[in-house]
């Protein structure tokens, strides 16, 4: 079965998670991205969509305005997914710390509105995406509790991940 039928066939989330469901990634922070796709991707069984280079990624933290020289990440093919993100040193990004998952990933209608949420819930906001206006764009991360993060995902990208995950190699 080619990758672009297996999501056309299963959609973006997995039946099993129902209609509901709005968490569709756990995310990991690796070394070195091209090696954790070949040994996960040949243990696993997984296939990964193309690198997605963020050259010059600009985010705003607690401290301010970080200018990330290169971020780049992947996700397997299939739900439930697996993001990879090669490490950015002086970010969020960081291989190795005390947060072994790094963050579970969860689809926003409206991120300022959920970001807001999550915060009166007690999960403040850390680092998020910057547009070239400097507002909140893309995707968001909080802070909890049990040494993982929570990362909101502008729903508007769903339309983009079955194009890009069709364009793993078989």
């Amino acid at each position: 079965m080619d990758a672009r039928h297996e999501t056309d066939s299963l959609g973006l989330l997995a039946a099993t998670m129902g209609p509901t469901a709005r968490a569709y990634h756990t995310g990991y922070v690796v070394r070195d991205l091209d090696r954790a796709m070949a040994v996960l991707g040949e243990a696993m069984g997984i296939r990964w969509a193309p690198v997605m280079d963020y050259p010059g990624a600009m985010v705003r933290t607690r401290d301010g305005i970080l200018e990330i020289p290169q971020l780049s990440l992947t996700y397997s093919t299939l739900p439930v997914h697996v993001e990879l993100i090669q490490e950015a040193p002086g970010s969020l990004w960081v291989a190795g710390s005390d947060l072994r998952g790094h963050h579970i990933g969860v689809w926003a209608d409206d991120l300022e509105a959920e970001s807001a949420r999550l915060e009166a819930l007690g999960l403040p906001l850390h680092t998020h995406g910057l547009d070239a206006d400097g507002k909140m764009w893309s995707f968001a991360y909080h802070e909890t509790p049990f040494g993982l993060y929570v990362e909101l995902v502008d729903a508007v990208a769903k339309s983009f991940y079955p194009h890009w995950f069709a364009q793993a190699a078989s």
